[in-house]
């Protein structure tokens, strides 16, 4: 499907997803939860509060708490809002822990979302902190799952937070994060956004079997490279038991889960396991403090029968 062409004619915005936010209930928890058993990190975790927030038709006082830190090539936030009103804080009211927002690197801000919105986006939220200028941004698959990132001179300054987003040479992880995961009831119009998005040329959803637990799940599904994640989108059909359908009747946000490839035997403990029959792709997902069933950990062309 043809996309559309950002406004004016300009050529579209370098638009790098590089980092996944997960809403968490306790950050410390969390931050040692990764350390211990992923091997992420180093984290840099600190509070952010705000004497005069404003956003929509609320003004207070916010305070979110923050950790920041590698898995892999992506940085992983983890997020929890103490007090006050954003766009995490709605996430967090209604969904509780769970993969929030893609953080999506750019050189300018206001140029990244005038070609989302000509593209049909909205802005969400529009806010600056000291060391960036950024935007969350309601996209087709849901409200808020890109936040727009344009770090200043003073981000790079700060060295607990700059070297948080650099990947560690020695990392000895269980996986890196490299694939983010959106559920959509409308390839169609998710695949036309994303391809515009970010430079995707003629992207085709192809027909996709689940197999999981002795029963098969039809879906279209799309993978396409989006700075340094591949973006996997899911259209499931019928009413089913798999955690698409589910996740699509839980309500419109369509970030479902994260994750990376593992060698060798899948670890044990998961909440759900299934097999991609076409391309032979098996997968677990996991309950961790980053939300029921967020994490997937995945072996590439299986050869289970």
């Amino acid at each position: 499907m043809p996309s559309k062409s950002p406004a004016c004619g300009a050529s579209p915005p370098d638009l790098q997803p590089r980092q996944v936010c997960f809403v968490v209930d306790n950050v410390s928890t969390a931050v040692a939860f990764c350390r211990q058993r992923f091997g992420w990190g180093p984290f840099h975790q600190f509070k952010a509060p705000v004497a005069a927030a404003a956003y929509r038709d609320w003004t207070g006082e916010k305070l979110t708490e923050v950790a920041l830190g590698m898995a892999g090539a992506v940085q992983v936030e983890l997020l929890r809002v103490h007090y006050g009103r954003d766009t995490t804080a709605d996430y967090q009211a209604e969904y509780g822990a769970g993969l929030q927002h893609l953080g999506i690197h750019c050189r300018s801000r206001d140029t990244a979302l005038a070609h989302l919105v000509s593209l049909g986006a909205k802005v969400n939220e529009v806010n600056e902190y000291p060391g960036v200028r950024f935007a969350f941004v309601d996209v087709p698959t849901g409200p808020g799952m890109f936040e727009i990132l344009q770090p200043t001179e003073e981000m790079a300054s700060n060295a607990g937070i700059s070297s948080s987003g650099k990947p560690r040479v020695d990392s000895n992880t269980l996986f890196d994060i490299d694939r983010a995961t959106i559920v959509t009831a409308d390839m169609d119009k998710a695949l036309a956004f994303y391809a515009a998005a970010f430079g995707w040329s003629n992207p085709a959803a192809a027909r996709a079997t689940l197999r999981h637990a002795g029963k098969l799940s039809s879906a279209r599904r799309h993978i396409g490279k989006a700075g340094k994640l591949r973006l996997e989108i899911i259209e499931p059909h019928g009413n089913g038991d798999d955690p698409y359908s589910g996740h699509l009747r839980r309500g419109s946000h369509g970030l479902i889960h994260a994750g990376g490839e593992a060698g060798g035997v899948l670890p044990a403990g998961e909440a759900f396991r299934g097999e991609w029959l076409e391309t032979g792709e098996s997968f677990a997902l996991y309950d961790w403090p980053g939300g029921e069933r967020s994490l997937q950990i995945r072996r590439e062309h299986s050869m289970a029968g």
